[in-house]
């Protein structure tokens, strides 16, 4: 959530503007500053904007409105009123607030539109653009089981629990809070928000309160109210009078500024992102060229005058079904000279070469009759063999038998 700089204007000319940082939330990012509306400005970088004005220039009221669809609410409001207004409807801004399910009326703020021009001209004159301008009565908390009271000079803001802020003059307090609670105020727990220079000045008035009401709970603001107002103008919930005509215009700019960080954020996202996809990228190539010269290599070592390149495995299985095809490969001849050497006990194969469908073997045997048994064997299955030549070594005996596959000429 975006921070906001909230910006409450004064009562007066003799007055100065306050403001103070805030966060997402409302709560406090450093103490309420005061000075001019252009210093104010130059603290507002990448915030939110939100005005507070002062309550005594703006009329509350309810009024019951229509609840059909197609009806223009907005244009309805000023003639609901028209009969207890004393100035021009056409001289006034109306603006709505939420409707009250259980009263089925809705609060309607009435300020004059020159008073709204000067405040907004003033705003603009040093770059502000506000998104939500609320009274200080509007922006109370609302204290469930208590009525909050803000006293600051002479107005009274009052707001009871589950109802509509208001504000009275502050002349004589005991007075104007009977005449807004009525004698429902016997029974209330009240909370007094008041500043240290108002408490020092009307103290005695606000203890006499307490023969009046069940409880009271004096706070004091010794940072001035806008910490106490500003969590509501987070919130949303209170009636903005930046509505119809003043409703603020979004400029692409004002997005923009809200939605740098999360826009900067999300970019650095993306490059981090790609830059991972690339670098993998580039490490499978780096892998698969060092697996295709591993395969290289090993193909040309096991199939001689290969060029180790392309489809290696596809070349390698013709090679193996070729060697071991029809009878007449290198497989079946194995497999002959396997069983040929199982009867033999104690011969051993010193070499071995297999060229043009036949076998050319060196054996080592303990006797002569185990190397005859060996060829012997190897014409049982149906090679042409033939002992070549054999001789004594020692106590062993060493054959030359050369094998033809069947049906191949005799070597």
């Amino acid at each position: 959530m975006a921070d906001w700089l909230v910006v409450r204007l004064p009562r007066g000319p003799e007055e100065r503007v306050s403001w103070m940082p805030a966060d997402g939330r409302g709560q406090p990012l450093g103490a309420p500053q005061f000075g001019s509306l252009r210093q104010a400005a130059g603290t507002l970088g990448a915030r939110r904007m939100a005005t507070i004005v002062p309550s005594s220039d703006v009329l509350m009221a309810e009024v019951e409105l229509p609840v059909k669809s197609g009806v223009r609410v907005q244009q309805v409001v000023p003639y609901a009123l028209e009969e207890q207004l004393a100035a021009d409807i056409e001289t006034l801004h109306f603006a709505l607030g939420a409707r009250d399910d259980s009263s089925g009326r809705t609060q309607v703020a009435v300020v004059t539109r020159a008073l709204m021009e000067q405040w907004l001209s003033a705003l603009s004159a040093v770059g502000l653009a506000p998104e939500v301008m609320c009274t200080e009565a509007a922006l109370l908390p609302d204290n469930p089981g208590h009525v909050v009271v803000m006293l600051e000079g002479d107005t009274l803001c009052v707001r009871r629990a589950g109802q509509a802020a208001i504000s009275l003059p502050g002349l004589q307090i005991g007075a104007a809070l009977l005449a807004s609670l009525g004698a429902q105020m016997a029974t209330d727990d009240l909370i007094l928000y008041v500043s240290p220079e108002d408490w020092n000045r009307r103290s005695g008035e606000v203890e006499a309160l307490r023969s009046h009401c069940a409880s009271l709970k004096v706070q004091l603001l010794n940072f001035g109210p806008l910490p106490l107002l500003a969590p509501r103008v987070a919130a949303g919930t209170s009636l903005n009078l930046l509505s119809g005509d003043y409703t603020p215009k979004r400029s692409l700019g004002d997005n923009w500024r809200r939605w740098r960080l999360a826009a900067v954020l999300a970019g650095a996202l993306l490059l981090l992102h790609v830059g991972g996809l690339s670098l993998q990228r580039y490490q499978q190539r780096h892998t698969e060229q060092t697996l295709d010269a591993a395969i290289g290599r090993i193909a040309r070592q096991a199939l001689p005058g290969d060029a180790g390149t392309g489809n290696v495995r596809l070349r390698v299985e013709q090679r193996l079904a070729q060697a071991g095809g029809a009878g007449t490969g290198l497989m079946p001849a194995l497999v002959a000279l396997s069983h040929a050497m199982q009867g033999a006990s104690g011969a051993s194969i010193e070499s071995l070469s297999f060229q043009n469908q036949g076998l050319d073997l060196k054996v080592r045997a303990p006797d002569a009759e185990r190397l005859e048994h060996v060829d012997q064997a190897l014409s049982s299955s149906g090679w042409h063999a033939e002992l070549t030549s054999g001789n004594a070594e020692g106590s062993a005996y060493q054959g030359r038998i050369k094998a033809s596959a069947p049906g191949a000429p005799a070597s």
